[in-house]
């Protein structure tokens, strides 16, 4: 047989893999159930985010007992917004010490603040720009009571709230790729392995294994953080749960199609952190295409994975119609991320890195 005989074949075997992958995981992976309860202490890392705290913070002090945003040298009014709200405002100076990125050092201040002052000792991080729904506290509150004996560290997958046509054709790729391909619901119930992985905008931790591990202060220049963080904490041997909350949780990463792409710039070269790392995933991304596109079974299966990705995310059923279109550009993005961060061009709320 020749290369291109091996290689369809091993693409058409990767889509059947992805597929199995994904379909344990839509069966698999826990679920929140939403309940009554209040809930204990919450931490938010903000920069410039007044818009997003005005559509969070409501709900959110509803279904908890303690809310903590950290303004990050915000220029929006974030503070002010923030404690109109009900929030515990602290006000950083928008500098960073030497070999920080801003949301690591945001969210280890954040930690030594509930150290002090935090009325649970399991606390929730939050991005700003998430969404809860009623009976999220309740929800928080069943989650630790059931798995928190067991797992230290809990993560989630939200719904996705689109943001302005085209982007949620173009952003549909982040959660296909690791639905598909991280064994989160086989980790879970099979209690082997580790997923090697975190979601930064939901992580939960007990508050005595935060400071036994410190995780932010440990992976303080790290761009792409949550994925180091989960990475660590396979090699420490620390357990983590992914659960499904995206009955009570959302989130909308971005506005339009612009701001995906600058942020998925700042973000997807750090997946592997290597140039050629991002050449060998932007090569997987083009061969899956180009397979998908010429074989039935690999069709078969790549549709499979794009349903459940659907499903989970809660996203448009009309993304179903784009999503080859969507693993177009997850390669595409990798290759201009790489470009991108050599050059020194990638710039986010202010920072350049």
């Amino acid at each position: 047989m020749g290369f291109v005989t091996i290689s369809f074949w091993i693409l058409t075997g990767f889509w059947i893999l992805m597929a199995v992958v994904a379909v344990t995981n839509a069966v698999l992976i826990p679920r929140v159930r939403k309940g009554t309860a209040q809930w204990g202490t919450v931490l938010i890392p903000a920069r410039d985010e007044a818009e997003n705290l005005r559509r969070l913070l409501p709900q959110l002090v509803k279904e908890v007992e303690q809310v903590i945003v950290f303004d990050d040298g915000s220029t929006d009014g974030t503070g002010d917004v923030a404690r109109e709200l009900g929030a515990t405002v602290v006000r950083g100076s928008g500098k960073l010490p030497e070999g920080w990125t801003g949301k690591n050092h945001a969210c280890w201040q954040l930690a030594k603040i509930a150290a002090e002052t935090a009325v649970c000792d399991w606390w929730l991080f939050l991005d700003a720009d998430t969404q809860v729904e009623s009976g999220f506290g309740g929800a928080m509150r069943g989650m630790v009571e059931k798995y928190g004996a067991k797992y230290p560290v809990m993560t989630g997958f939200p719904k996705m709230l689109p943001g302005a046509f085209p982007e949620p054709i173009y952003l549909f790729w982040v959660p296909w790729i690791l639905i598909s391909t991280i064994p989160f619901g086989l980790v879970f119930a099979s209690g082997m392995g580790h997923t090697r992985f975190t979601n930064g905008q939901f992580v939960m931790w007990n508050s005595a294994r935060y400071f036994d591990i410190n995780p932010h202060e440990r992976n303080k220049g790290e761009v792409l953080e949550d994925i180091k963080i989960g990475r660590m904490l396979a090699r420490d041997g620390v357990r983590v749960l992914t659960v499904d909350v995206s009955r009570v949780f959302s989130v909308q990463m971005y506005r339009n199609l612009g701001e995906a792409w600058r942020g998925m710039l700042k973000n997807s070269f750090y997946v592997t952190g290597k140039v050629w790392g991002a050449g060998l995933l932007a090569l997987l991304m083009f061969g899956l295409l180009g397979v998908m596109l010429v074989s039935p079974v690999a069709f078969l299966a790549s549709a499979v994975t794009a349903v459940v990705c659907l499903v989970g995310t809660r996203l448009p059923i009309w993304c179903l119609l784009f999503y080859p279109v969507s693993v177009l550009f997850a390669g595409v993005t990798q290759i201009a991320s790489a470009w991108a961060v050599r050059r020194g061009k990638v710039a986010w709320k202010g920072r350049v890195y």
